[in-house]
């Protein structure tokens, strides 16, 4: 009688084995399959890597790259842009170069125009011709921020109610008419 409990329990241990078996089978397949996944995954994950790379590299070789004059929009403008003066090599020298920055561009066209029109010119006009040069300024407020360019720069001063090119003298002569402004109101006046 024990030899039957013992070989029912050995029974018992068998199909336990059996079935431990099957699942480590079934497991290590599985995981098999799971390697070659993570494997299949991590090659594709380089091969994106190395896509977002030459992504990456082309986008700043883009936003380095000097602005091209797109599109010129009269017949006037096509003159100007044909007829705008070489920039001297010293102008604009800075400490560190950084000629493909919007700023440095945007000094170099201004010298261009300025010296092309021969007089003081507001900001809202020497913007004027930079967009019919086909030149976008990338900022919130792009006429202001040529103000803020223009004023700081020591190559530029304002002269005549305009910009003018710092130590140059003024070739043409212009009336420009007077602006007046509207009177502040005072607080508490009777309108």
């Amino acid at each position: 009688m024990q030899s039957e409990s013992v070989d029912t329990h050995q029974g018992h241990i068998n199909k336990v084995i059996t079935s431990i078996e099957r699942d480590l089978a079934v497991l290590t397949k599985r995981r098999e399959q799971i390697v070659a996944e993570i494997e299949r995954l991590d090659g594709e994950a380089r091969t994106i890597d190395e896509s977002l790379k030459h992504l990456e590299h082309a986008k700043v070789s883009l936003s380095r790259a000097p602005a091209r004059h797109v599109s010129v929009k009269t017949a006037a403008d096509a003159e100007l842009q044909s007829s705008l003066p070489e920039v001297p090599e010293g102008f604009a020298k800075r400490q560190m170069e950084r000629p493909k920055s919007q700023a440095w561009q945007i000094r170099q066209l201004a010298y261009q125009v300025l010296k092309a029109q021969g007089h003081p010119l507001s900001r809202a006009e020497i913007y004027e011709k930079l967009l019919s040069l086909g030149f976008v300024i990338e900022h919130r407020t792009p006429a202001k921020h040529l103000g803020r360019i223009l004023t700081d720069s020591k190559e530029f001063e304002y002269r005549e109610n305009g910009y003018w090119i710092a130590g140059e003298p003024i070739t043409a002569t212009i009336q420009r008419h007077k602006r007046f402004r509207s009177r502040k109101k005072r607080p508490g006046a009777k309108t």
